[in-house]
This record gives C-alpha cells, sequence and structure tokens, in this order.
C-alpha cells in the first residue's frame, strides 16, 4: 500500500526504534491486538522526522451505505514530532468518497479526515491512543450510515479559513445582496501570534479623516446552489480558482469580464484600487434542499483593476487611458502568475445579529429614553447597546470629568465632552449601522421644557432614570411630557444595593407611588436592615462646595450595571409594575429581594394630595381590630413633596404602651415612640419621619371627626406650620372607612372634612 503514495517520503522503521511518544503509544497497542476493529500494518519515518503509521480499520457498514466506505479501510496516522499539531489521519485508498469533514489539502493527494471539531491544543490533555482508535472508527462507521453530520449542524464549508482575515461589510453576507461591486476603504492591522493582519473596511460616517492602507473594489463571484461535500485546499492563484469555480458551473472569467467592464469602462471608475474577489456560495445540505449558508470566502489578487483586466486581455492602454479590446479575450502569459491571497472573510456587526448573539432577538426593540449618563447609567447602556437591544436617546447636561473615570464607560478621550453626546457617539461605533443611539444635552429639570425635550418624551416608549436624583425621578412621575413607561435605576447610599422601581405599562401604578412603597419596604421588612445607611467617604475633587463626589469602585459599578441591563431587558418585557432590590455581601454574594406592590390610593384633601396604598390601610385597619372594643391610634409615618403638594404616607407606628385606650376615647402616650421614629429615619437615611397622627373610632361610630378631634386637628397644624407641613389626621372606623384630615394654619379653623 505504501508505494502507492506518491506524497509518502521516509523508510519504513522497526516497530520498537519509533520516536514520537503518541506514535510509539498507537504501535504498543495496535501490536496488543486489545482492540479487535484494527490492526497494525507498518511504520515509516520521513527526514523531516515526522512519523507514519499504517492502520486498516474495520468500522461497522450496513448492506446499503450511505457512503463509499468499505469492511476494510487502510489508513495513514502522521504524528508530529514536536506534537505541535493534531496527528493527521488519511484515507489510503484512491477512490475515498469526498464527504463532509474530509479536507483535500492538494488536488490529486489523499484526503484527511477530520476527526474531532476541538483544538488540539484542548485534546492533548486527554489525548490516548485508544480513544484516537476509536474515534477513527467511530468516524468510519457513522460516515457509512450518513449519519457523521448530524442534522441540527451547520452545513459543511466548501474551503478552510486563513490566516489573514477581512472584516466586510455585513450586506455581502446577506442572502438576497444584489452582488454589486463595491469600492472599499481598508486599513491593514498587523498581529503577532501568530503572525498575520487583519483587513478592516471602513465604516461609512465614521468619522475616519486619515487616507486608508488600502482601496479595494469588492468584486462579488456568486455560484449556482453547492451540495455540501469535503473541504478543499485554497486556490492559489487565478486559474486554480478558475478550475475550482468550473467544478460549480461559474465561469470565472465571464464574471470578471463583465464587472470589470461595467467598472472601469461604463462607470469610469477607480482602476488603480485592488481588486478583492468575494466569492459567495450558497450551500445546501442535500441536492434536493434549499441552500441553508451563503459560504462567503475572500481573495486579493496581486496587482490592480487595471493590471487585471489587461491580464487577462480585457482592456489595452494606450497613452494612460484604458479602453475595453474589442473580440475573443486573449489572457497573456503574465496572467498565469496572478496570485491570491485567501482571506478569511469576516461580517461586520450590526444591530440585527448583535441582537441574534446576545440573545435578545426575540425581545421588544423599544424607544428608550435615559436621564443621566454617570457611571450607572453609562454602563449600563453600554451593556444594553452592545447587544442591540433598543433605540436610545441619552439626556445629560453634565461633562465628563477626570474622576469620572473611574467609573463611567466612557474612555479618557471624552474627558472635557458632554456626556450624552460622548456617549452617544461611544456607542453607536459598536455596530456598522450605529445609529441606535442618540444624545440631548439639556438639564430636565431646567424651566420650561424645551420642544426638543418635550419631542424626544413623547416619542420614547419606555423612559429610564439614572440620575439618582429624586427630584428627576419626581418630575418624571409627576411633571414630564408623554405617556411612555417610567422606570428608576439606582445604587443605596454606600453602592451595596441596586434598586429597580417599574411602573407597568398601562401606568396604573406611578413611579413616585412604587417609591413610596419602596421606603415602605425598608422600614418593615427585615432584610433590608442597613440598606440606606451611609459608611462610605466622600472626596473633594475640585474647589467649589458642590465638587464632592463619594468612593465606589468600578467592579461594583460593574456587578451592578451587569444587573441592571438584564433586569431591564426582563421587566420592558414584562407588562407588570415591579420593586426589587439586589443586596451584595462582604463575600461578593448577591441577594434578590422582590417587593409585592400594593394598590395606590390616592384623594385629595384641600391643597394637598394624600398618597397611600391599600397595604399601609390594611395595617391601620388591622390595629384598629386588635384594639376593639377600644379606641386606639398612634404616628403616621412618611415625607412630603412640597413642590407638588403631595403627602407620602407609607407606614404607621401602633399605639405607645402608656396610652389611654377605652371605648368612647383615646389619648396617645409617648413611651418609645420617639425612638421609633428616629429608628424609622435611620433606616430610611432621614427621608421618612413623623408625619401626622391616627385614631381609631369604635364600631357603629360616625367617621366624621368629633370636636375633641378637631381641636385636636388645629393643635397640630400649629405644631407641624413649624415645619411648613400642614396638620394630619386620619381617623380609622368600621368596614374598611378611613376618613382623611388636613388642614393649615389658613383652614385649620375649618379643616377639610373629606
Amino acid at each position: 500500500m505504501l508505494d502507492r503514495l506518491h506524497m509518502l517520503l521516509g523508510e519504513s522503521v522497526e516497530p520498537e526504534v519509533v520516536r514520537i511518544p503518541k506514535a510509539r503509544e498507537l504501535v504498543q497497542l495496535l501490536q496488543s491486538e486489545v482492540l479487535p476493529f484494527v490492526s497494525f500494518s507498518d511504520v515509516t519515518r520521513r527526514l523531516d522526522g515526522w512519523e507514519l503509521v499504517q492502520v486498516e480499520v474495520c468500522p461497522e457498514v450496513p448492506t446499503f451505505p450511505a457512503n463509499d466506505i468499505r469492511f476494510l479501510e487502510p489508513i495513514l496516522i502522521e504524528f508530529d514530532p514536536e506534537d505541535r499539531s493534531q496527528p493527521n489521519a488519511i484515507a489510503l485508498r484512491p477512490d475515498f468518497p469526498r464527504v463532509p469533514h474530509t479536507y483535500m489539502v492538494e488536488r490529486g493527494k489523499p484526503l484527511r479526515l477530520c476527526l474531532f471539531d476541538e483544538p488540539y491544543s484542548e485534546q492533548r490533555l486527554l489525548w490516548t491512543a485508544s480513544a484516537y482508535l476509536r474515534q477513527l472508527k467511530t468516524w468510519l462507521s457513522k460516515t457509512a450510515t450518513g449519519t457523521l453530520h448530524q442534522p441540527g449542524q451547520s452545513v459543511e464549508p466548501f474551503l478552510p479559513g486563513s490566516p489573514a482575515q477581512v472584516v466586510l461589510p455585513s450586506q455581502l453576507f446577506e442572502a438576497d445582496y444584489s452582488s454589486e461591486s463595491q469600492l472599499l476603504s481598508m486599513d491593514v492591522l498587523p498581529r503577532n501570534a501568530p503572525p498575520g493582519f487583519t483587513l478592516v473596511t471602513r465604516r461609512q460616517g465614521a468619522g475616519v479623516h486619515n487616507e486608508p492602507d488600502l482601496k479595494c473594489i469588492a468584486l462579488v463571484v456568486e455560484t449556482a446552489h453547492q451540495t455540501q461535500s469535503g473541504l478543499t485546499h485554497h486556490p492559489k492563484n487565478l486559474f486554480q480558482l478558475r478550475e475550482f469555480l468550473e467544478w460549480m458551473n461559474t465561469d470565472l472569467f465571464q464574471v470578471l469580464h463583465d464587472k470589470l467592464r461595467n467598472w472601469i469602462i461604463e462607470q469610469e471608475r477607480d482602476s488603480a484600487a485592488f481588486v478583492l474577489l468575494v466569492l459567495r456560495i450558497p450551500v445546501r445540505r442535500s441536492d434536493d434542499g434549499t441552500p441553508e449558508m451563503i459560504e462567503v470566502r475572500a481573495f486579493q489578487v496581486a496587482g490592480s483593476a487595471r493590471h487585471l483586466g489587461k491580464s487577462l486581455g480585457y482592456f489595452d492602454e494606450v497613452e494612460g487611458t484604458i479602453g475595453a479590446l474589442i473580440g475573443e479575450p486573449k489572457a497573456t502569459s503574465e496572467s498565469q502568475d496572478l496570485a491570491l491571497l485567501p482571506l478569511n472573510p469576516v461580517s461586520d456587526l450590526n444591530r440585527r445579529d448583535a441582537q441574534i448573539l446576545s440573545g435578545t432577538r426575540g425581545l421588544p426593540d423599544s424607544r428608550i429614553l435615559t436621564v443621566g449618563a454617570g457611571a450607572l447609567g453609562s454602563q449600563t447602556l453600554l451593556n444594553l447597546a452592545r447587544g442591540g437591544f433598543g433605540t436610545w436617546t441619552v439626556i445629560d447636561h453634565d461633562v465628563l470629568l477626570p474622576h469620572n473615570l473611574v467609573r463611567h464607560a466612557l474612555p479618557g478621550t471624552g474627558v472635557g465632552l458632554e456626556k450624552a453626546r460622548a456617549l452617544s457617539y461611544f456607542v453607536n461605533r459598536l455596530h456598522e449601522d450605529g445609529r441606535a443611539v442618540d444624545s440631548l444635552v439639556a438639564d430636565v429639570l431646567a424651566y420650561p421644557t424645551t420642544d426638543e425635550l418635550r419631542a424626544k418624551l413623547d416619542s420614547a416608549e419606555v423612559s429610564v432614570d439614572f440620575s439618582a436624583s429624586v427630584a428627576v425621578a419626581r418630575w418624571l412621575a409627576l411633571d414630564a411630557p408623554g405617556d411612555s413607561r417610567r422606570i428608576s435605576v439606582f445604587l443605596n447610599h454606600d453602592g451595596t444595593d441596586l434598586v429597580i422601581l417599574v411602573e407597568d405599562r398601562a401606568r396604573s401604578m406611578r413611579l413616585d407611588q412604587i417609591e413610596a412603597q419602596y421606603y415602605g419596604a425598608v422600614i418593615e421588612r427585615k432584610e433590608f436592615e442597613g440598606h440606606l445607611l451611609y459608611r462610605g467617604e466622600q472626596l473633594r475633587y475640585g474647589r467649589t462646595c458642590r465638587d464632592i463626589t463619594s468612593t465606589l469602585s468600578q467592579d461594583t459599578i460593574s456587578l451592578f450595571s451587569g444587573i441592571a441591563a438584564r433586569a431591564l431587558k426582563d421587566r420592558i418585557a414584562n407588562p407588570e409594575s415591579s420593586l426589587a432590590i439586589w443586596r451584595t455581601s462582604v463575600n461578593q454574594s448577591v441577594s434578590y429581594h422582590s417587593v409585592e406592590l400594593a394598590v395606590p390610593f390616592e384623594s385629595r384633601y384641600g391643597d394637598w394630595r394624600i398618597s397611600t396604598d391599600k397595604r399601609t390601610l390594611q395595617k391601620l385597619h388591622d390595629l384598629r381590630q386588635h384594639a376593639l372594643p377600644n379606641e386606639t391610634g398612634g404616628v403616621l409615618l412618611g415625607y412630603p413633596d412640597q413642590l407638588h403638594k403631595v403627602l407620602y404616607v407609607v407606614g404607621a407606628l401602633p399605639s405607645p404602651p402608656d396610652s389611654e385606650e377605652w371605648p368612647t376615647s383615646y389619648v396617645r402616650g409617648s413611651e418609645g415612640l420617639k425612638q421609633a421614629i428616629d429608628e424609622v429615619s435611620s433606616r430610611t437615611a432621614g427621608y421618612v419621619g413623623y408625619l401626622g397622627e391616627w385614631h381609631s373610632h369604635p364600631d357603629k361610630s360616625s367617621c366624621e371627626p368629633s370636636q375633641e378631634d378637631l381641636q385636636f386637628l388645629a393643635w397640630l397644624t400649629e405644631y407641624m406650620f413649624l415645619d411648613g407641613m400642614p396638620g394630619l389626621m386620619a381617623i380609622v372606623c368600621e368596614d374598611g372607612e378611613i376618613s382623611w384630615r388636613t388642614a393649615t394654619l389658613s383652614n385649620s379653623k375649618n379643616p377639610d372634612d373629606r
């Protein structure tokens, strides 16, 4: 058998003197005859030190095989003395079939079998001669039955990859590309490991003004539909490529004639540019199937388009003027030497492909407006935009300063630039069709709202607050135009916890109402203890009183921006409202906490609006019920919004133990009350405190305030006036009824009795 291998150099050696460890292991295994499906034939050594072991394999072959695999297959296994590449299995039978997972190294030479789909650097860790031979038998047996190439596997390409790469516009990879020629500006980027280079096509509108390293005419050659077979060696010159395409019923020279004539003669385009042949092969799984893949390969032709056209006899040049030759083209002898440089083509990244790669293709492609382009906002936006999620408008009025670089998504070259515009520019460079992010430099709290800001808000489907400003979140909830769904994303003061508040799609529960329930949960739930305590240090980065920043590491922002990005994808797709908190511990573990939201309750009393929720109301009823038949009471917890005249009631404290509770009267005590209110204030970083009073009326009694109630409200109003607050009183009655009363000094004698 060996004398028929014209590709094999070397002499036979005795099995005992085999030098290469893996070859020696294989020979020893074969000589032991423990594997019944394979036998040893011979071993040789080449002058370059490679050792070649010939074996005969007996695969499992059905009576009517899908491919021409024999009951006895002679196989040659090549071993690299340096063990840099995997042992190659070579089919010695001259008529071995061209099937998927084979590779023709050179025309006329035996086929290599592609046994493994992982790199040899990984295989080496577990490689054994026994496993190798078993895989060889499996390969032959499955090829015989036609099951080696699985139905879920991509169809087999015709040409292998190349060390040199070229990044091409994504449209060249589309199934419906029109095959038009186009001029591409390219930069050549060398690399050292492994040696090679990458040609990168410049994107249109990328803002790069220096001259490109290379200009190429992309001439697209599309073949007829082809059925997958095996890999073929790269053509080395234009004539070898012509032979390869003739096998696919494609006349390369006719295509070149038509496209070069159209480019140079008819369109009078640049003839000095290099020619980049872009080969598109529609590949199908079987002869009766439809193409499942467009295999795209690229070859750079030596010389310019003018040189190529003249070498193939299409044109002539007289005194610098190019003209088309009439008659049958006659290629010059120079055309025989037109070398090809194979390039491994890579599609540029567009938003659609980014969505597919990141698994967001099926999610809503919402129009999202963000307020705040700081550390958390910029990194969350970058995480989402990389995957093609959403189209964005970024609004911020701040500029990037050096201290921001510790945690911001923008690079150092952005210092001094407006954050919104710089972030928009930076993110839009991620994708070939980079128009997903626009920007507006504006202070959303400035009055009046500009027409441009109003238009941005009107067109948004979702508005996300990353500003970490209560004023901005409240503006979005109550004042901002448009009906977009509002979301607020922020960190606690220490930067250890992430909070996300989400309105429902119908906006039946506003952001400010969810914020109130957030504070209620911080007060009530044990797992949120310490959530709003600040233990960090503030640092001054400038000379004015406001030039202060907090200590917070990039790894924290990176962690929470990743969580926020994933959470936003999920919550935008879900129409319901939600409130969630992610807390980190000292060992970097993250715990997730969801707060079930209660139905909000609001009503206006005088100049003020009372805002609370059904859970808080139910707590008041439960406290009343527990004290029956006596009256009871306590204090209301919450906070005001003086701008919008809203009193947010987020909780209530029960009656102090020294209170006087009777069936027809109630006098609130004070034992432990100050400590309880201070505890609430501490848990909420001073935001929630004393807001008013509540007490109950007994069954069968009116919910209207008694004369004593009105006198108490008048006193309370004078007391709260010192803090610029109205008096607030709630009367809790039977059957779920609650009567609210507010009063200011201007109306304390006649408090609103609704």
